[in-house]
């Protein structure tokens, strides 16, 4: 279905900034992070996509001194994450630090100052259920988990857990009077197998119950659940057809948004229609936010952005947003890696930026770049503000 650009007025991103005070008693028992401020009725969240920690990329936050440091990758996008009430990044690969050996492609391990990297750029939710979350088994899983408890507390990691109870538990971030749920799955784990006795460490999008999870969700007070489906065909700019039988069937459980991930280059974003009458955003692919992948599709991504409204006890999505953004490469362990919103590239960076451009993508600078951004998101995709605009469910 093709989305017209939404009337003036209607929010994109960055969103309105909210309080960061957390709730430690209420993360706790429900995953939740609650806003101190109970006045707020609008609510901004942006979501990045892959976070894919090759070689390359760990490499240029290594310092002589032996420790790292990978600040340099957000520092041109914080702003962005901050300013938004939620931000949520998928963490494609397992922080299991130092410890476990560090590894890129294919069987990934990172450094867990990634981690620390993203709490500082703003990031709330740090999405893990991808199809690289076992390649490090069990262990790796558990190394990532006690690494965000024990350094970043406040952080939400849906879709890998430890224990069987925390599988289940609804993942809540509380702005104001506006809670938002996050879902999590995968639709592989790249062959390796669930452990026989932790069949519940990864979630699955062909094992979960999508209706369960939406009421647990909804039980525990949420006024809008997202879903975050990592799936589809790498390289390809459209949904499959097993992409869209998913979203089909996250939507009759209830779902009020899908952001996915995971083909490492964008696709489409559609407005598909809830049993209830409501408009459901999909973004079936946000590409890559940050990687070492050269080819130029897979250098420029997409952050999504939404405004949530609640009005009594009515509350919706009522309208959506995606920027392109540019993953800059540099030579390996040079802090010039960085990603960029494409609004604030330029002809200059795109000349020094190690990609390869490909058929689809014959010319790498900025009018390139936003040649891209329209043939894949379509004609309302707007040049001049570097967005595309949605109207989605207006109160």
């Amino acid at each position: 279905m093709v989305v017209a650009a939404c009337a003036t007025g209607c929010s994109g991103l960055p969103g309105e900034a909210g309080s960061r005070d957390f709730d430690a008693a209420g993360h706790a028992s429900l995953a939740t992070i609650q806003d101190s401020e109970r006045g707020a009725h609008r609510v901004s969240i942006v979501m990045g996509g892959d976070v894919l920690a090759h070689r390359g990329i760990w490499m240029s936050g290594e310092r002589a001194d032996g420790t790292r440091n990978y600040d340099h990758l957000f520092s041109a996008i914080a702003s962005t994450f901050k300013s938004a009430d939620i931000a949520i990044v998928n963490q494609e690969t397992v922080l299991g630090g130092v410890e476990m050996g560090l590894s890129g492609f294919p069987t990934f391990n990172s450094p867990q100052e990634l981690g620390d990297a993203e709490a500082a750029a703003g990031i709330d939710v740090a999405l893990a259920a991808t199809n690289h979350a076992l390649d490090k088994g069990f262990e790796g899983i558990e190394a990532t988990l006690r690494f965000w408890r024990e350094r970043h507390p406040e952080m939400l990691v849906p879709g890998i857990a430890d224990s069987n109870e925390a599988a289940d538990r609804p993942y809540i971030v509380t702005r104001g009077r506006i809670a938002v749920a996050i879902l999590n799955y995968t639709e592989t784990t790249n062959g390796i197998p669930m452990p026989a006795e932790h069949p519940y460490c990864v979630k699955s999008l062909y094992r979960s119950n999508f209706a369960a999870d939406v009421s647990r969700a909804r039980e525990a007070g949420a006024d809008i659940v997202v879903a975050c489906p990592h799936w589809g065909t790498e390289c390809v700019y459209e949904p499959n057809a097993a992409q869209r039988r998913l979203a089909s069937r996250l939507i009759e459980a209830g779902v009020d948004a899908i952001i996915g991930t995971h083909p490492h280059v964008l696709q489409p974003v559609e407005l598909m229609h809830r049993p209830d009458g409501r408009h459901v955003p999909v973004f079936w692919s946000l590409g890559n936010l940050i990687s070492r992948q050269m080819e130029a599709p897979r250098t420029v991504g997409g952050l999504a952005g939404f405004t949530v409204e609640k009005i009594g006890d009515v509350c919706a999505i009522t309208s959506c947003s995606i920027q392109p953004t540019v993953m800059h490469k540099t030579s390996r362990s040079d802090t010039g890696m960085r990603v960029y919103r494409l609004a604030d590239y330029s002809d200059e960076l795109a000349g020094g930026n190690n990609v390869e451009t490909t058929e689809d993508f014959p010319s790498f600078a900025v009018a390139g770049c936003h040649d891209f951004a329209s043939k894949v998101l379509g004609a309302s995709y707007d040049r001049a503000s570097s967005s595309l605009l949605l109207e989605v469910n207006p109160l």
